[in-house]
This record gives C-alpha cells, sequence and structure tokens, in this order.
C-alpha cells in the first residue's frame, strides 16, 4: 500500500468521528456537513485503491475521497443527533427496489467478468452513489432544506464559472471546469441547468438570482463546445417549458420566454460561428469510430447472456477476439452509447434493469409535476424530472451516467426528486396548522371566555 493511501486512512479514522461529533454537538456543523456532502460532488476529491490509471474503463481503482467522508458523517449524525429523533430515517427510499436489482445485475455480471477487479471498481462505484441516494432522500424533508439545497446547486454553478473563465483566459479552447473532460462538465452542468430553469419560470421568490445562475450555467455548456450537451441542453429547456406549463399555465412564464427569446439572440451571434464551426468540421473519424464501437458491444450482447462484466468493456474490445471490430487501438477506449455500454456488459438484461430504472424516476419526478401548491417546490420537481430526461437523451451519443461525477450527481438529484412528495406534505400540514391556530385566535378574540 503507497503512503498517501495509508495517510488517507488514517485522516478517515479521525475525520468521521470528528465531524460526526461536532454536526451532533452544533446545528451549524451539520449544514456544514450538507454543504460539503453535496457542493463537493462538483469537485471529486478522490484516492484510487489499487489504482490502474492506464485502463480505459469508466473506473480504474476502488474510489473514496472527500464526498464519502460527508456523505458517511451526514448519515451517522441524521442517525444519533437528538435533533433527529422526530424523523423517520427510511433505508428504502422511493424506486429502491429497481435500484437494488440493478445493483445485483451488476453483481452477477460481475461474477462471470473477463476481470473481477474491474468489475469491483464499477460496483464500488454503483455502491458509493447508493448511499448519496439513500441520504439524500433522508435529508429532504422541509421546505427549508431544499432552499438550502438549491443554494448549494447555485454555489457549484458558481464554482464551475470561476474555473472556466480562468481556464477560458489561459487560452483553453474546450473548458472542463472541475472535472476532467470537457463533456463530463457539459453532462454535469445541463442537469443542474435544467433546475434553475425551471425555477426561473415557476418561483418568483430569487428571480435575480436565478436569472444569473441559469445564464452562467448555459455559457458554460456552450464552452465545452460539445455538440451533443448543446442540443439536449435546448431540448431540455424545451421540456422545462412543456412542464413548467403542465403545472401552471400564466402570462408570466409567456413574459419570461419572451424575454429569454431576445436575450438568446445576441449570445448565439456571438458563440454561434464556433459552434457551427464545431458541427460542421469535426473529424469524420470519430463517428466511423463510435459506429465501430456499438457494432461491437452489440456483439458482446449477443454472445454473452449476462455481458461480458462491469466496467470490462474496455478491456474486452483491447485484449480478446473482439479486437477484430475496431482496426485503431486510439478508438478501443469505451463505447459512446450507455445503453449499448449496459448491454455488452451486463447484458440485454442488464440494459433493461436500466432503462427501468431510469425510467421509473422518470415516472416518479413526473407524477410529482402539478401536485404542489407551493411553486417552489413544484419548479423544482420539473427541473429534477427534466435533467434525468436530459441525461437520457445525452446517453445515445456519451456514457455520462458511468462517469463518476455524473453517477454521483444523479443519485443525489435522484433522492432530492423522490423526497419532494415529503416536502410537500410537510408544507401542506404547516399551513394547515396556521390556519387552525388563526382561527382559533378568531374564535378567542370574538369570544375571549372561549377554551380550545
Amino acid at each position: 500500500m503507497e503512503t498517501k493511501q495509508l495517510v488517507f486512512i488514517v485522516l478517515t479514522m479521525g475525520i468521521i468521528p470528528s465531524t460526526v461529533w461536532l454536526g451532533i454537538t452544533y446545528k451549524w456543523a451539520e449544514r456544514g456537513l450538507v454543504a460539503g456532502a453535496f457542493l463537493s460532488t462538483s469537485y471529486l476529491i478522490d484516492i484510487n485503491f489499487v489504482s490502474m490509471e492506464m485502463y480505459r474503463g469508466d473506473t480504474r481503482g476502488f474510489e473514496f475521497g472527500f464526498t464519502d467522508w460527508m456523505i458517511i458523517s451526514l448519515f451517522l449524525v441524521m442517525l444519533i443527533s437528538p435533533r433527529w429523533r422526530r424523523r423517520k430515517i427510511t433505508l428504502l427510499p422511493p424506486n429502491s427496489g429497481l435500484a437494488i436489482t440493478y445493483f445485483l445485475v451488476a453483481l452477477l455480471s460481475a461474477l462471470v467478468s473477463y476481470v473481477q477487479v474491474y468489475a469491483g471498481f464499477g460496483l464500488v462505484k454503483i455502491f458509493r452513489g447508493m448511499v448519496v441516494f439513500l441520504v439524500a432522500y433522508n435529508y429532504l424533508n422541509e421546505e427549508e432544506d431544499l432552499r438550502f439545497l438549491i443554494t448549494i446547486l447555485g454555489s457549484i454553478i458558481v464554482l464551475e464559472f470561476v474555473f472556466v473563465v480562468e481556464q477560458r483566459l489561459t487560452g483553453l479552447y474546450r473548458a472542463t471546469g472541475t472535472t476532467p473532460h470537457s463533456n463530463t462538465l457539459a453532462g454535469y452542468l445541463n442537469m443542474i441547468n435544467m433546475v434553475f430553469f425551471a425555477l426561473l419560470l415557476g418561483d418568483k421568490s430569487r428571480q435575480r438570482m436565478y436569472w444569473v445562475l441559469l445564464a452562467m450555467g448555459s455559457l458554460m455548456v456552450l464552452a465545452t463546445f460539445s455538440r451533443g450537451a448543446i442540443v439536449a441542453m435546448l431540448a431540455g429547456y424545451s421540456l422545462v417549458i412543456i412542464l413548467s406549463y403542465k403545472d401552471k399555465i400564466n402570462a408570466r412564464k409567456s413574459r419570461l420566454l419572451l424575454l429569454l427569446a431576445i436575450i438568446s439572440v445576441p449570445v448565439f451571434a456571438k458563440v454561434g460561428p464556433a459552434l457551427v464551426e464545431r458541427f460542421l468540421y469535426a473529424p469524420e473519424e470519430s463517428g466511423e469510430g463510435r459506429h465501430l464501437a456499438n457494432i461491437a458491444a452489440i456483439s458482446m450482447a449477443n454472445d454473452h447472456v449476462l455481458g461480458v462484466g462491469l466496467n470490462n468493456y474496455s478491456h474486452v474490445i483491447n485484449e480478446t477476439e473482439y479486437t477484430r471490430f475496431i482496426d485503431d487501438p486510439v478508438d478501443r477506449g469505451i463505447v459512446h452509447n450507455i445503453y449499448l455500454l449496459h448491454a455488452s456488459e451486463m447484458g440485454w438484461g442488464g440494459l433493461l434493469v436500466y432503462v427501468l430504472l431510469m425510467g421509473n424516476f422518470v415516472r416518479l419526478g413526473y407524477r410529482s409535476v402539478g401536485k404542489s401548491e407551493n411553486e417552489f417546490i413544484g419548479s423544482v420537481a420539473v427541473g429534477i424530472t427534466s435533467a434525468i430526461v436530459v441525461l437520457c437523451l445525452q446517453g445515445s451519443l456519451e456514457w455520462f451516467f458511468r462517469q463518476t461525477y455524473i453517477t454521483i450527481e444523479f443519485y443525489m438529484l435522484a433522492g432530492f426528486l423522490v423526497a419532494l412528495p415529503k416536502v410537500n406534505l410537510a408544507v401542506r400540514r404547516r399551513y394547515l396548522a396556521e390556519c387552525y391556530m388563526r382561527q382559533l385566535l378568531w374564535k378567542q378574540k370574538e369570544n375571549p371566555a372561549y377554551q380550545s
């Protein structure tokens, strides 16, 4: 074991107990844990155990890092702290059945994989995401919690914007932000952008903040020059508009959309030529390589009932008879299609489970749209539901779901999404309680002798 790994283990043994004690003792420290847990999803400080950096799969080691410290500490605080005694901790949030099934199918594929340690890397990543999902769902109970989480998402946008501006000023053509690749940054931001666009249309409380954050997020996606992400962003914004009108139709939204259209004209006039050049003159070899990788993935899925093994596509395409599909070793990385990646590594059955998992999250989100009388909660439902649809759309062109940044982000947002009915119920109960108290005070005022 390397020195850095030993140091990390020692730090883990000290940091987690310390942060748990602070979180239990002080409410501000608990809030700090929440901010650290979810803000850190945009800037992963991880260490790899059994690191294999030269491997070209989606995961190159057993990843563990700062986010895990914060998530574990927060969960322990929620279990132990007296402040949480009145709140019920649920170990099986909505859609957990399909999430667990997805993990078990991945485990089966790992057992029959070509290289089991590679599959182990992928299993740990999925498990990390599921823990984030569990904590995100259980933390979110009140409207106050939700507003704090939205503030954290806004802080992520600002953090990325600082990095992107610095990179552009230093001459980097395709900005990467805090992520390892420009495409990853675009995919990560696209999901959060949907939330702030929905809030801009539906929530009147923080309009200036929503305008600024939406502008920052959209410009950063454009700065990545990711063709698929830009198209997905526009498609996602269209879906947000449709769902927002389903939630509530009013003239205010129409005026906002007209204003957005007017503002967008000079923006696209400025960046349009560079985007057109990017779309028209992308190398043809890139498209051909992706096509061959798709064919290879289909062949793997047809030949193996449980697939070649989670996180094993890159090994199989480089080290086995499947090399015949792709002559150029440069193109033997990973198939840029999340659906075919699942089929090749987990079999057609694994692909079906993945589609059901994602589809059910979309279904649960769609059910929340329009169910709340609270504009803020309803807008968040519209935004996160659209974000998951956008991720699914981009999946036909990229393997975003299996990139660690986006895996963790997805499970975080999914946890928030399925917790929204709890928040809506809490708001409704508080409203009814306030109505009861007003009625009681009115009766006492009319009849001082009245006793409840």
